[in-house]
Formats: structure tokens, C-alpha cells, sequence
């Protein structure tokens, strides 16, 4: 499921953003720009790992396989922007590509310089992807093996798109059930499993816990979501219904944070929620989704958290 649903989302966020089909199913293994993009993240994660004295003589053969890497993503970028400029303007599709080569800035009349454009290209495509998938896949697994609110989620999608029609846009944000059933996958696992915070000053925290100026203090996602003092006694089961709006307005507001927080919280988080609830529905909706009864969930800790073999059967359900 992970592999399938990281193609899946790559495939969209490129398509959707900027125009560009990677092929993804048409590859038996991952496309080379997610390999080069996995590469160029794991260097930087080995690099922050290592004191900055030891890091050049301890990754020499990284740092040439990660130039390599950042040069086939730069390439790749590179080429779709250009075949965008030379498109006929008449036929350019208005998407997020799009904006950034055509939008001046209201105040200066300033425009996105071409290596900008690339940088954000670049971040759009890696972001735009990887945690949704583990959404995607952490989400399925947990309807897969609750009967119950696999059969509630697709009487839902049932009840709002019918059996037949193609979905439309307004009508996703109104599978409200599927969308408590991401929440609590989000909850229980977190894709993006930790944020960080710097103290801007001296300070105290919660009246006790001195910090100093520059001091880091790291929040761990995956506890955040599990403190039974906000989420009750039973903290690690899977319960859509801790997000009905009663439930959400009981709990103070700062206690889920799958997708950080701050200015600097994901930018497309309303885009993954849409993205992610459509693909749910429209799956409960044409298969019954039979799990591996000897599986056990198993996370795999790469640039996110991702379910480790997970496998499902789908079967295709008649009308």
C-alpha cells in the first residue's frame, strides 16, 4: 500500500501543481527523481546528526552522491519550467506553476527569480507527496481492520456521492465521517512526527522549566496525540468519533498537530486533506478492502512514518 499510495500522491501533486505526468505506473520501481529526492533528504538527516568538524570527512562519498542527486532534481525542475514558458500562454492551465512564473507582487511588481521557482517546485513536489501517502496508508490499514468503520465510512460516501456519479468538488468536504476516520489515522500516526521550537528569549515553561536564549525544545507528535490527560484513558485505540465537533470543542486546541504549527505549519494542508478524503471515498466506494489476517502493523521510520508491508486485497465491488 505505501508504494502504491506514494505514487499515487506524487502523481497528483505533480499533475495537479504543475502539469507533469512522472509515469508512476508505468515503473515497476520508484521514478528516479524520488530516489534522487529520498537521497538528498537522508544525506541532510545524517548531516545534522554529526558535529560539523567530522561531517566532510565522514560523508565524502554522500556528499558526491547527494551533489549528483540535487543536480538530477534540479535538472528534472528545470525542464518542466522551461517547457512551460515555452508553451503557448493560451493554453496554460492556471495551476500553481502558472502563478509562479506569471504573478508580480502586488506592492514591488517583483516576480519569482528561475532558481526560486525551482527551490519551490522542488519543495512543492517532496512535501506535496510523501506525507500523504503515509497518511493514505496508515488510514487504510485501520479501516481494513475495523469492519465496522470501513462499512459506516462507505454508507457515508454511499449516502453523499451515490453509487455512480463522479464527485464533485464541493461534495468531498462533505464526507465528514472519512475525514474524522484521517484525523484519527493522523492522530494515532502522524506522518511528520515531530516540530521544533527555538526560545527567542530567556524564559520559563510552564513556571518551571527554564530556557535559555537559542535553546531548542522538540515536540514529539506521536505523544502529543497519545496524552491520556487530552485524549482519555484509551489513548492508542483507533476511535473515529474523538473527532465529532462536541469532542473537538471538549479538548483544548493545541493538542493535535499533524501537520505542525505556526507560520511556519504546512502549506498544503487543505490540499492533502481534499486529496486524501477523495481517494478514501472513492475506494470504499469500488472495492471491499480485505486485510493480511497475520499482519502486524509495523512503522517504518524514513523521511516520514510509513506502515512497513503493508499489503491489502482489494476486491471489486458490483455496481
Amino acid at each position: 500500500m505505501a508504494g502504491d499510495m506514494t505514487k499515487l500522491t506524487l502523481e497528483t501533486i505533480a499533475r495537479t501543481g504543475f502539469g507533469h505526468d512522472f509515469g508512476s505506473f508505468e515503473r515497476s520501481r520508484p521514478h528516479p527523481f524520488v530516489t534522487a529526492m529520498v537521497g538528498t533528504l537522508s544525506h541532510a538527516q545524517r548531516r545534522n546528526v554529526l558535529p560539523p568538524v567530522l561531517a566532510p570527512l565522514l560523508l565524502r562519498r554522500s556528499e558526491r552522491r547527494n551533489a549528483a542527486d540535487m543536480a538530477y532534481l534540479n535538472r528534472t525542475v528545470d525542464k518542466v519550467v522551461a517547457a512551460r514558458r515555452a508553451a503557448d500562454a493560451r493554453d496554460a492551465p492556471g495551476d500553481l506553476l502558472d502563478r509562479m512564473l506569471d504573478v508580480a507582487h502586488p506592492d514591488t511588481g517583483e516576480r519569482l527569480s528561475a532558481e526560486n521557482i525551482r527551490r519551490q517546485v522542488i519543495t512543492f513536489l517532496v512535501a506535496g507527496h510523501e506525507t500523504t501517502s503515509g497518511a493514505l496508508s496508515f488510514a487504510l490499514h485501520y479501516l481494513a481492520g475495523h469492519p465496522e468503520v470501513c462499512a459506516r465510512a462507505r454508507e457515508e460516501v454511499e449516502q453523499v456521492w451515490g453509487r455512480t456519479e463522479v464527485p464533485a468538488y464541493e461534495q468531498v468536504a462533505k464526507l465528514r465521517y472519512v475525514r474524522r476516520v484521517l484525523d484519527e489515522s493522523l492522530r494515532l500516526w502522524p506522518t511528520a512526527p515531530a516540530f521544533a521550537r527555538e526560545a527567542v528569549c530567556d524564559t520559563v515553561l510552564d513556571g518551571t522549566h527554564p530556557m535559555r536564549r537559542g535553546a531548542w525544545a522538540l515536540v514529539l507528535t506521536m505523544l502529543l496525540h497519545r496524552d491520556e490527560e487530552a485524549w482519555g484513558d484509551r489513548p492508542e485505540a483507533f476511535d473515529p468519533d474523538r473527532f465529532t465537533p462536541a469532542a473537538v470543542r471538549a479538548r483544548p486546541p493545541h493538542v493535535f498537530k499533524p501537520f505542525g504549527t505556526g507560520a511556519r505549519a504546512c502549506i498544503g494542508r487543505q490540499f492533502a486533506l481534499h486529496e486524501a478524503t477523495l481517494v478514501l471515498g472513492l475506494l470504499l466506494r469500488r472495492y471491499d478492502l480485505v486485510p493480511d489476517a497475520d499482519y502486524r502493523l509495523r512503522v517504518a521510520e524514513r523521511l516520514t512514518l510509513m506502515p512497513e508491508g503493508l499489503r491489502l486485497r482489494l476486491v471489486r465491488r458490483a455496481g
